[in-house]
């Protein structure tokens, strides 16, 4: 979406309907695909440490309510939302 106008992206680095310059925006887009793919790749790997810095790295440049979820499964799978007891922490960071 455009940031200055918000209309929807058309496959193009100029907005079709303001005329800015999105290029900026839409590499940032797909560096962050680029490490939610490495994350999902990880996880098939069984790396969920390294599958959870990488969706974290993912949703620092560009959060996605799927990023969110594969960051949340990373933690969950590496173990790092378990505290000294055993239970589930739900800790700032993880929440939101």
């Amino acid at each position: 979406m455009c940031p200055v106008c918000r209309a929807r992206f058309r496959g193009t680095s100029v907005c079709s309907r303001c005329g800015a310059d999105l290029t900026v925006l839409m590499t940032l887009a797909a560096a962050a695909w680029r490490l939610r793919q490495a994350a999902r790749q990880a996880l098939a790997a069984g790396e969920f440490a390294h599958a959870r810095d990488l969706a974290a790295q993912a949703q620092h440049i560009c959060s996605t309510p799927a990023g969110k979820g594969l960051e949340g499964l990373g933690a969950w799978l590496s173990g790092s939302l378990f505290g000294p007891s055993g239970k589930v922490e739900l800790r700032e960071e993880a929440i939101s």
